[in-house]
């Protein structure tokens, strides 16, 4: 784990929702795990006070890459930055997706959701696995790549609909040995439900409003199942972000 205060290398903006940023450090790389985050700050601005947490969307050659949506205070004072003036980052932090090798896998996001599953979806291809890659979102503006299968509400690109829609018919007529997730609560639970029963692995990144980020304030405390099935309470941000789906209190 770093704290660092690093120049933007490279910035890219996708649309008028979204925008990537890039840092070069290879130490900082070189530690990076699928499902990882950092805390990112604009130095020249003084609100909000606390960083904000982002997923790696990607790591080459030494360079980590921040896909970022525009929601707020932070995410528009990051997008309104330029190249070469710095940005502090902590991390990497939290804990990431378990990675399996030669297995049928299938990665499904929504919205923001895809940026951990990008870099996933990278270190799985090396592990020579089989993906299927589904996405959604609201419409075209929430769309990153084309080589996926694409799930949008309005239909403006891909398939009209959910992303969620046409999982039942791909796992009953495919066989997959485990399911990646990242986006919106309700479309995971719909996995969860799904992975159940066809008896399918689950690994889910969550989201949660972060403050420490590194399990001091309790800021980001979720409902897990243990062992015994038993509710107890886990931190998404040191326990998680990642969690075995099958674990995670979905009906809160």
């Amino acid at each position: 784990m770093f704290y660092k205060v690093l120049q933007i290398v490279k910035k890219e903006v996708i649309n008028n929702k979204y925008f990537i940023i890039t840092f070069s450090n290879s130490d900082m790389a070189d530690q990076c795990h699928p499902g990882q985050f950092f805390r990112l700050k604009n130095q020249q601005q003084n609100f909000p006070i606390l960083p904000r947490p982002f997923s790696v969307y990607n790591i080459q050659d030494g360079k980590i890459s921040f896909l970022i949506k525009i929601i707020g205070e932070s995410t528009k004072n990051l997008f309104e930055t330029k190249i070469g003036e710095n940005i502090s980052l902590h991390g990497p932090l939290g804990n990431g997706f378990k990675l399996v090798k030669n297995k049928k896998v299938l990665i499904v996001s929504g919205g923001i959701g895809y940026a951990p599953l990008n870099f996933l979806c990278d270190e799985l291809k090396k592990a020579d696995n089989e993906i299927t890659f589904f996405h959604g979102g609201k419409g075209s503006d929430d769309i990153f790549s084309k080589i996926i299968k694409i799930f949008t509400e309005d239909g403006s690109i891909g398939e009209k609909g959910l992303v969620t829609d046409r999982l039942e018919e791909f796992l009953s007529q495919n066989q997959i040995d485990i399911v990646y997730a990242c986006g919106p609560k309700i479309m995971m639970k719909k996995i969860y439900e799904l992975c159940k029963i066809h008896n399918i692995g689950l690994q889910v990144s969550l989201e949660a409003i972060m403050a420490c980020g590194v399990g001091s304030c309790c800021g980001c405390t979720i409902k897990i199942f243990n062992e015994n099935n038993e509710i107890i309470y886990k931190k998404v941000c040191k326990d998680g972000p990642v969690f075995d789906g099958y674990t995670v209190v979905w009906d809160e």
